[in-house]
């Protein structure tokens, strides 16, 4: 090796022992001072101290979440420290609901992650679990918080030990942190139980859109505890169902025969859980052919009410929808992904040897205050939906459209109108001789009747109509009691001798009522009141 090649190498060592040279003689001016030897024995001590505090805190923030699911919800819980003792219930991006729930350094903190969607569909599948739905939540909070709580202290401990155990390398040491941490942990939790505020739980402090949670809440346990008392009236209606058709066979002046074609009208079911076993005991007693939904089927048409129209796929028969003003696009496609669902959209589809014709309601307005309201929207998409109906050939025999505030100019456009909206029967003849019939609501108005609303009769009609011309021979109208009555009635109407009623409502130019003509009634149990 080459003289140069060595001075080469040493130099890394000589530049080594340079800066040591150095830094030996800055050192002694930058040293601490030395500590008298009665304080230096309190040095580790207070060292593990702030090791132990500073390790649980890292740990807590790391390693300190709890995500379980509570009811249907994935919810994060934690404890954090805190010198608020606060308890926070985090819902993104709705807000926030703050709790000055107890006098602790610590607070529980709760962030509302997600819904989780077989919970939902287990819901959807079985309604009847909104009652319990409350305290299943409730139950599994608790679970959640214990399980937090139990998580955030070991964590706490293993922190304060690890950062103990890394800084002082000690055994001893790293046992005081660990037991530290224990005993505050202890003492944070214990402060917080015995400085437990009930009333302060009661009066929490909202954000965000949780501002007016105060009025929801209301409403919502007004909306739970009279959804109980329906739920217990359904099985009867459901049993009258049965009696009503028995009643029917012995009606005298007409009996429907095995050859007639039965369409079973609803409308407006407004997501009542309670509608489908409805639905599905009429459909079934009297056997009939087509099930036509002339919309607002849905409330508010957000993609979580999609699953409330499942029980299509199970009642074994057509169902023909056409979108009401609460349906939203993702509600007509939940619908049109049913097994057995027609949508109807402005083209001619033949079901049962029917030939129907219809198209959506061309607003989206899923609120209350625009029910039983028509706009200049509504009187347009009547206008083009009478002009293609009147263009079609051959024409259809039903048209279905949801709104029939504007129904003169469907006039022509086929020989039966089916619609709703108005949550209230009424069936008229316009000057062409369309008759149109607007069915009530067989939700009985939805949930928002059980809000505090008037009971809302539950309304379905069966129509008898001719094999061979698919024209309306008769019908029976089908009303049951709302929430608080358990009464039901039929009314057996002819086509015929309904026409001179209906008429003379459309010659005076009044708003056609509905129809008292000839017909037959029957009704059971009138029921108690709210």
């Amino acid at each position: 090796m080459s003289t140069e090649d060595e001075t080469r190498d040493d130099l890394p060592t000589g530049a080594a022992r340079g800066w040591r040279a150095t830094w030996s003689r800055f050192w002694p001016h930058v040293r601490r001072p030395s500590l008298p030897p009665a304080l230096q024995r309190f040095v580790p001590v207070v060292a593990t101290v702030i090791l132990a505090l500073l390790g649980a805190w890292v740990a807590l923030l790391v390693a300190g979440t709890t995500r379980e699911v509570a009811g249907p919800l994935v919810v994060d819980a934690s404890v954090r420290p805190s010198w608020g003792g606060q308890s926070i219930v985090q819902v993104d991006p709705i807000g926030t609901l703050l709790v000055d729930s107890h006098t602790a350094p610590v607070s529980l903190q709760v962030n509302v992650r997600s819904v989780e969607e077989e919970g939902l569909n287990q819901i959807a599948d079985n309604p009847t679990m909104l009652t319990e739905l409350d305290d299943r939540i409730v139950s599994d909070l608790q679970d959640v918080i214990v399980a937090a709580g139990v998580r955030g202290a070991i964590v706490a401990v293993l922190g304060a030990a690890i950062g103990a155990a890394l800084v002082l390398r000690s055994v001893r040491y790293t046992f005081l942190a660990a037991g530290l941490a224990l005993v505050g942990i202890a003492g944070s939790y214990g402060s917080a139980a015995l400085t437990y505020d009930a009333e302060a739980v009661r009066s929490p402090t909202y954000t965000g859109l949780f501002e007016a949670a105060p009025q929801l809440v209301g409403e919502a346990e007004e909306i739970a505890t009279n959804f109980d008392a329906y739920a217990e009236q359904l099985a009867g209606i459901v049993t009258n169902v049965g009696a009503l058709y028995n009643t029917t066979l012995s009606l005298p002046t007409f009996s429907p025969d095995d050859d007639l074609t039965r369409v079973l009208h609803v409308s407006d079911l407004h997501l009542n859980p309670a509608a489908w076993e409805i639905i599905d005991a009429v459909a079934t007693q009297y056997d009939v052919d087509v099930i036509v939904d002339s919309g607002d089927i849905a409330d508010h048409g957000t993609p979580l009410e999609s699953n409330y129209v499942r029980p299509i796929g199970t009642l074994d028969r057509p169902y023909v929808f056409v979108k009401g003003n609460h349906d939203s696009v993702a509600t007509v496609a939940a619908v049109e992904a049913q097994p057995n669902s027609v949508i109807l959209d402005k083209e001619p589809v033949e079901v049962k040897g029917i030939r129907f014709f219809g198209g959506p309601d061309p607003r989206f307005t899923p609120d209350r205050t625009t029910r039983g309201t028509s706009d200049e929207e509504i009187l347009n998409g009547s206008i083009e939906i009478g002009e293609l109906g009147r263009a079609l050939d051959p024409p259809a025999d039903i048209l279905v459209f949801h709104d029939p505030s504007h129904a003169e100019h469907l006039d022509g456009a086929a020989p039966l109108v089916l619609s709703g909206h108005g949550h209230r029967r009424n069936t008229y003849l316009l000057e062409g001789g369309t008759r149109v019939m607007m069915q009530g609501s067989t939700g009985g108005a939805g949930l928002r009747a059980l809000d505090g609303e008037e009971p809302t009769p539950i309304m379905l009609s069966v129509l008898y109509l001719d094999p061979e011309t698919s024209r309306l021979v008769a019908w029976d109208d089908i009303t049951l009691g709302g929430l608080g009555l358990s009464s039901a009635q039929i009314e057996r109407h002819h086509a015929e001798e309904s026409e001179d009623a209906a008429s003379d409502d459309s010659d005076n130019g009044d708003e056609p009522e509905e129809i008292e003509g000839e017909e037959e009634a029957y009704g059971l149990g009138a029921g108690a009141g709210r």
